[in-house]
């Protein structure tokens, strides 16, 4: 398949279309986010649109009627191609593979952005460790002004536009990776668990705790709850418990005249050593060098 770059539309497949593509200078290149491409929608009868092998990241938007979106970078528990409707978003990596088709009897209306940026990888990784790649938002309305800012800053462009549309990406991205789900439905089971267990350990995080025990404690395997942990967190349960011990470990060497081992026992560390291996290892240097730093 030949790697043109973005969609293509003959004129008798769309009308109203609104579109935007940028080729930034160096500087902004190596520094900033910034648009390939931007653009708006609305299809007069069904059309394929299929692409893979591009440096860049797509986010968009189903204003309006429906359809399909096929992606080949899902994981294996999440589906590889879903039904589209009106105010869904998708966030995908478009060197992998994906595809859209607008509905026969229900064409739809787009809006989107071709993206990319030093720091775009990274947030790409941030957001597929806590959401999947379709997904509904309640910031809706806002993403969709920004992204007609983005395409009006460009369709009159000054000195400035660059670095204000890499704030609008930057915002956009922040949005959807903070709060992507609209949450219109009762938590589920699942989730207040997670909630109730997640409280338990920033309430009791100097304690010994162990996965057999928060299993026994709410009622779920261990194994279960250790996946759907780190699913929502981003890290496993361990992980975040450590993680809590030498935050308060960092202000009890700040604000406290304690020695190391007794800070090593008030986070609930009974060997030093080990307290020592652990602090080090999160902050690059030994409790002691810390103290004195700080």
């Amino acid at each position: 398949m030949k790697n043109s770059l973005f969609e293509k539309y003959k004129t008798s497949e769309v009308t109203n279309t609104r579109r935007v593509i940028c080729t930034p200078g160096q500087f902004t290149r190596d520094h900033f986010f910034y648009i390939q491409e931007a653009g708006y929608l609305k299809s007069l009868q069904p059309h394929l649109s299929k692409r893979s092998g591009l440096k860049s990241y797509l986010f968009m938007i189903v204003l309006s009627g429906s359809g399909t979106v096929s992606y080949k970078d899902a994981s294996p528990e999440k589906a590889s191609a879903v039904s589209a409707m009106a105010g869904d978003c998708f966030f995908l990596d478009c060197s992998k593979e994906y595809t859209h088709i607008s509905s026969e009897n229900d064409s739809w209306e787009l809006l989107w952005i071709h993206f990319y940026g030093p720091q775009a990888e990274g947030y790409y990784s941030y957001f597929c460790e806590h959401n999947d790649w379709h997904f509904r938002s309640r910031h809706l309305n806002e993403l969709t002004a920004s992204i007609t800012r983005i395409l009006e800053l460009h369709e009159h462009r000054n000195d400035d536009t660059d670095i204000v549309v890499a704030n609008e990406i930057t915002h956009i991205l922040t949005l959807i990776s903070t709060s992507p789900k609209e949450l219109e439905r009762n938590d589920s089971e699942l989730e207040i668990k997670l909630k109730n267990v997640t409280s338990y350990l920033d309430e009791h995080y100097t304690e010994s705790i162990s996965l057999d025990f928060l299993a026994e404690q709410f009622y779920i395997s261990k194994y279960y709850l250790s996946r759907e942990f780190k699913k929502e967190h981003g890290t496993t349960i361990i992980q975040y418990l450590l993680t809590k011990k030498i935050t308060h470990a960092k202000e009890l060497l700040r604000y406290s005249n304690s020695s190391i081992e007794d800070i090593a026992a008030l986070c609930g560390i009974d060997d030093a050593s080990y307290f020592n291996k652990v602090f080090k290892k999160l902050e690059g240097c030994t409790a002691s060098e810390y103290r004195k730093r700080w």
